[in-house]
């Protein structure tokens, strides 16, 4: 099963105001940093009650019309160059967590399968996997640097990988997530 949303939102910036148009996959929302998928997740239901009625959320407002939709403020700088990074908030690489150790070359890898693939299949885990010489993990010939698209392969539709994939680390599977966390650690 595929999500797909379609949200119209006005965002005010402060060079300007503008419209957009957003479409966003189940793929889109697994791969938001937890906070914002949890905050999005949160507000969509809120924003489809306002509305009055589902075909009227993704009506185009005729020039008589105007759609009431919520306001959201960013604030953006005007050099992004900048920015300072937040390690809480930065994207992890599994050649990352590689490069510093974290994960060696054929540590074995197992992906959670989502409730109806483990029924289907009589088992909870893919197993066979094992991380690359480059620090990726391969599955059917597809290398992955990132475990979302990865657990969204093995399960055939999105997921969460640092929740989804799992390590055998010192005789104990231990999640992605746990070891993101090693990371922002030392890179702190």
């Amino acid at each position: 099963m595929t999500f797909s949303i379609e949200v119209r939102m006005m965002v005010e910036t402060t060079i300007n105001s503008t419209i957009m148009d957003i479409h966003l996959s189940d793929a889109d929302i697994a791969q938001m940093p937890e906070p914002g998928r949890t905050w999005f997740l949160n507000w969509l239901p809120e924003y489809l009650k306002i509305k009055r009625s589902k075909s009227h959320l993704f009506a185009v407002p005729q020039q008589s019309e105007t759609l009431e939709v919520p306001s959201i403020q960013l604030d953006l700088p005007l050099e992004p160059q900048n920015l300072q990074q937040d390690t809480e908030h930065t994207h992890v690489r599994l050649t990352q967590l590689f490069e510093a150790g974290i994960t060696q070359l054929g540590m074995a890898v197992r992906v959670k399968l989502k409730r109806n693939l483990a029924k289907r299949f009589g088992c909870q885990y893919r197993e066979g996997l094992e991380i690359s010489p480059t620090g990726t993990i391969v599955f059917n010939g597809q290398e992955f640097d990132k475990p979302s698209p990865l657990a969204a392969k093995v399960n055939g539709s999105a997921a969460n990988g640092w929740e989804y994939v799992e390590v055998k680390k010192n005789d104990q599977w231990v999640g992605l997530d746990e070891l993101r966390q090693i990371w922002r650690q030392i890179n702190d």
